[in-house]
C-alpha cells in the first residue's frame, strides 16, 4: 500500500507561491480553455481538484485517493472518491487531463509503469501532468555551502532514500519519470524543475514566501513523513519511536538556523499521448 502522505495545503502553496507569475499556475499542460474530464490521481485533501473545478465549471474532476479527503464542501463539479489506483480502473470516461502530484514512494518500478499504462489507455489524444514535488523525500541541497555536511539536515537525504530502497519504493521517481512517460508512449515530453526553499532566507520576496510556508510544513509535518520509514527499514535496524523523536527535533532545530540556505529540488513534467496514426519519433 502506498506510504506517501497525504498532500496538505502548505505543499499547495507553495507550488501557487512559486508558478504566481503565470496565468495559469495550477498545472502546465495545454489543455485549452473547455475540457470535460479531469483527473486528479492521489488527491490528497482535495485542494488542487477543488481549485481545477473552479477554474472549469463545465468540467467533471475527479480526485481519487486511498483515504477519504478531510472537506466539508466542494464545488458541485468536484467529486473525491475513495479508490486504489493499483487496482482495476472503473472510470470509463476518457480524460482530457490526468494529474499526479507528490507521489513520490507510492509505487515500486513496476507498479509505475502499470499506472501509466493505464493512463495512456484511458486518455483522449492530450496531456499527462505529473508534478513530481518531493517534499519529505528528496535530499536536501544548498549552493553556498552554508549546509555542513556532518550537519543531520545533509543526512536525510541518504537515510530516507535508503528506506525506499529497503521498501522495494525508490525515491528518485523525480529524475525518473521522465523516461518512464516516454517508454509508455507518450510524447512532447517537457520538464521543469525548481528548488523549493525552506526558510525565509532567500532575498527574493517570490521565495522567501515560498520558503516561509515551506519551513513551517516541515516544522509540521517530519515527524509522520518519517515515522513509518524508520521504524520499519531504518538502518542498520529498525529505529524505535523515541530514535525517531530525537532524529525530528535535531532536525528542526537546524531548520531553524536562518543562516542554513538550504532547498529541495522539484519537478513537473507534462506530455500528450499521441493522435492516432501520428507519426513519432
Amino acid at each position: 500500500m502506498p506510504w506517501c502522505p497525504l498532500v496538505n495545503n502548505n505543499r499547495h502553496l507553495v507550488a501557487l507561491i512559486l508558478e504566481a507569475d503565470r496565468y495559469n499556475p495550477l498545472f502546465r499542460a495545454p489543455i485549452g480553455d473547455d475540457p470535460k474530464q479531469i483527473l486528479d490521481l492521489g488527491t490528497g485533501k482535495g485542494t488542487w481538484a477543488i481549485d481545477v473545478a473552479d477554474m472549469f465549471p463545465a468540467a467533471t474532476v475527479r480526485g481519487v485517493d486511498l483515504f477519504p479527503p478531510p472537506v466539508t464542501w466542494m464545488p458541485p463539479n468536484c467529486v473525491l472518491e475513495v479508490d486504489n489506483a493499483l487496482q482495476e480502473w472503473t472510470w470509463r470516461e476518457q480524460f482530457d487531463l490526468i494529474h499526479m502530484r507528490i507521489m513520490i514512494g507510492s509505487f515500486d518500478p513496476r507498479e509505475w509503469n502499470q499506472i501509466y499504462k493505464k493512463i495512456f489507455e484511458l486518455m483522449y489524444p492530450s496531456e499527462i501532468t505529473t508534478q513530481f514535488i518531493p517534499l519529505n523525500y528528496n535530499t536536501l541541497e544548498c549552493d553556498d555551502g552554508t549546509l555542513p555536511k556532518e550537519s543531520v539536515l545533509s543526512s536525510w537525504g541518504p537515510t530516507i532514500f535508503g528506506c525506499g530502497e529497503a521498501a522495494g519504493r525508490e525515491c528518485d521517481t523525480i529524475d525518473t519519470m521522465a523516461e518512464t512517460i516516454r517508454k509508455v508512449g507518450f510524447v512532447n515530453v517537457h520538464e521543469k524543475s525548481y528548488k523549493w526553499p525552506i526558510g525565509a532566507w532567500p532575498r527574493d520576496r517570490k521565495y522567501k514566501e515560498a520558503g516561509t510556508v515551506n519551513f513551517q510544513h516541515w516544522m509540521d509535518g517530519i515527524e509522520g513523513w518519517c515515522m513509518w520509514l524508520l521504524t520499519k527499514f531504518g538502518s542498520p535496524e529498525p529505529w524505535t519511536k523515541e530514535q525517531v523523536q530525537v532524529y525530528v527535533a535535531r532536525m528542526r532545530t537546524e531548520l531553524k538556523k536562518s543562516h542554513c540556505h538550504v532547498y529541495q529540488r522539484a519537478r513537473r513534467v507534462w506530455a500528450r499521448k499521441p493522435f492516432l496514426g501520428e507519426v513519432t519519433g
